[in-house]
């Protein structure tokens, strides 16, 4: 009976030392608006010499719901040169006891780089679990060691909108012969406790709710606290490097990564030559040099070791004729050079939401290259890893952004071209016919300009039946759409996209009695309206400004007539201006125009119902019916 009695006190001390995180332990104030909440975020960081840097991350995250598995982070990255170590899953229902474990054999371990690369060493460990119900929660953890240190963890103790954070710590030991650097971000207003002395810091976060999301919110990362660690003195894939600022990160990059390496064939000198002579402007010599490039290269991409961040010769680019955004853009720094042009190579961060260098704050940014090519009416920016982009044109990918430029002087911040309201164009115009049966004929004209051709250029390597697709969903307010040709003509000199569509459709005015109703705005229609809150929490964001002008001419079913035009429509606010008017040309037609400029900018949360009842306003005239009468 003793016996029994122990095993029984055993068997239970141990079931309960395996009951971990159970869900239902989690403040209230932690679930609300949440998807999923960080139970425990904790990295610890042992750099004990210039080339020997230990991570441990241990994350565990109780998922409420579908939309917060993005938040789990079920993956490991690791090289040649980092090595992983105790990687390990445990996973754990909603009364907090293990469920399942995941070992290492277990992970799918696959290439860390996409289809367009040529070659890359990089690989990364993932594991997936199905969740039979919810809440479940996942306890991740893995330690890693690497000899690059010009890149240590940063702390982000706030992972995302809809995600609670219960703890999150950060831990960082470095050696004393090391001089180190950290930045504080947006710390304001979160409960974080600090310790630190010369070769450590210790922080820690507990018990931070989730925030809302709200349309037209602000990217996160542009609010969420942070911490940036970085060393002065640093080790990159076998290469020593030094940095205390941008004009010292940027003479190491030109000294370490770009010296030696713009040499050229003598043939491909001799052709260049050849092609430029006679051409005394700079302006058209680095055009044809930009076309050049486009016309004889491609791109692939190499991440392999410091090739990850040393671009390939360019002797090598032109032997092989392609090359990464490092490569390419090397090697068009070079033919530049071959003219005596000057141009620097370029560090950015590319992407939609803008983010640019780290302010006063220099360590290992970016994930792409361009190059700055100064001229005397102004920067030149060229991307050239895209055959088909417009000379001096960088899209959204990398505008209106601070990036690093890389001289041999040094490293300076400068801001890439930012295309704003005006110059984001879109002109649509088209010869309206309707018919009394209620079909409608169209020709319809759209020229886009900067952000706008970036957005429609798409199509210039669509098929036919993906055009078609296309211009149905485009114009997806117009039911029964046929589209009968289209024709693209794409003026790079200018950044200018035509597009001539003929189309057609069935029912598209409507018959009441012997009256017919139709919208006379059938191809640029504005139904978006941002989603009301009772009490909105964050400021809102309208990233892109632009503007539409819209002409159409209508002509009228044979036999009908229109009495009453609607009053002109005008529209003047601090988020953008419209203006709607009808008026007769004659008995048979009418003229229709419309122009909408939306401003970009950020605008604070008392604004927004008057942003909201802007929009309103604009929806409704872009949905305006008429009468048509006998």
């Amino acid at each position: 009976m003793r016996l029994f009695l122990f095993l029984s006190v055993l068997f239970t001390t141990i079931s309960s030392a395996q009951v971990s995180y159970p869900s239902t332990t989690i403040k209230n104030s932690l679930t609300e608006n949440a998807n999923a909440v960080v139970r425990l975020d904790e990295t610890i960081v042992e750099v004990s010499a210039l080339n020997k840097m230990q991570v441990t991350n241990h994350r565990v995250i109780t998922i409420f719901k579908k939309a917060g598995e993005s938040s789990i982070r079920p993956y490991a990255f690791y090289d040649p040169n980092t090595k992983l170590s105790d990687i390990q899953v445990l996973v754990y229902g909603e009364d907090g006891k293990e469920i399942e474990k995941i070992k290492k054999k277990d992970f799918h371990d696959v290439s860390a780089v996409d289809g367009g690369t040529l070659y890359g060493d990089s690989r990364v460990k993932i594991f997936q679990y199905t969740p039979t119900s919810y809440p479940y929660t996942i306890d991740f953890s893995y330690t890693y060691t690497t000899p690059n240190t010009a890149f240590l963890p940063r702390w982000v103790p706030v992972d995302d909108y809809m995600v609670s954070t219960e703890r999150s710590v950060f831990k960082m030991n470095i050696a004393k012969e090391l001089k180190w650097r950290f930045k504080e971000k947006n710390f304001t207003g979160y409960p974080i406790t600090k310790k630190s002395n010369e070769s450590s810091v210790h922080y820690e976060m507990i018990n931070v709710p989730a925030q809302k999301k709200e349309m037209l919110s602000p990217s996160f990362q542009n609010f969420e606290p942070q911490l940036l660690v970085a060393l002065e003195n640093f080790h990159l894939e076998g290469v020593d490097g030094y940095a205390h600022n941008w004009s010292t990160m940027g003479k190491w990059q030109y000294s370490n990564l770009l010296v030696n390496r713009d040499k050229l064939p003598q043939s491909t000198l001799n052709f260049i030559n050849k092609e430029l002579a006679g051409i005394d402007n700079n302006l058209e010599k680095i055009k044809r040099i930009y076309e050049f490039v486009q016309n004889n290269t491609r791109y692939i991409s190499v991440q392999l070791g410091i090739g990850g961040w040393q671009p390939i010769s360019a002797e090598e680019v032109d032997r092989v004729k392609y090359g990464d955004c490092k490569g390419l853009t090397n090697y068009t720094k070079a033919l530049l050079k071959s003219q005596g042009i000057t141009s620097y190579y370029s560090v950015v961060h590319a992407g939609p939401s803008k983010l640019g260098m780290e302010e006063n704050f220099a360590i290992m940014q970016g994930n792409h290259v361009i190059l700055n090519v100064p001229n005397e009416d102004g920067d030149i920016w060229l991307e050239c890893t895209s055959q088909d982009i417009p000379f001096g044109f960088l899209s959204d990918f990398t505008d209106d952004r601070d990036v690093l430029v890389i001289t041999p002087e040094g490293g300076k911040i400068k801001h890439t071209e930012a295309y704003l309201n005006d110059q984001n164009l879109q002109e649509t115009k088209a010869k309206i016919r309707l018919n009394a049966n209620g079909d409608l004929t169209a020709e319809v004209s759209i020229v886009t300009k900067a952000i706008q051709y970036d957005q429609h250029s798409s199509i210039l390597q669509m098929s036919v039946k993906e055009k078609d697709e296309y211009y149905k969903e485009y114009w997806d307010n117009i039911n029964g759409l046929k589209i009968t040709e289209s024709l693209i003509a794409n003026d790079k000199e200018n950044i200018e996209l035509t597009e001539k569509v003929s189309l057609s459709a069935q029912a598209y005015v409507s018959k009441i009695g012997e009256d017919l109703f139709f919208k006379p705005n059938a191809f640029n229609v504005s139904n978006f309206v941002p989603d009301r809150y009772r009490e909105r929490k964050l400021p809102f964001q309208i990233s892109r400004g632009y503007t539409d002008y819209d002409d159409f001419i209508i002509e009228l079913p044979v036999g009908y007539k229109i009495d009453d035009l609607p009053e002109k429509v005008t529209i003047n606010t601090d988020f953008g201006n419209y203006e709607m008017s009808i008026e007769k040309l004659n008995d048979t037609e009418l003229h229709y125009t419309r122009k909408l400029k939306i401003l970009n900018g950020e605008y604070p949360k008392e604004e927004y119902d008057k942003y909201r009842e802007f929009r309103r306003a604009i929806k409704k005239s872009d949905n305006l019916k008429l009468i048509l009468k006998k």
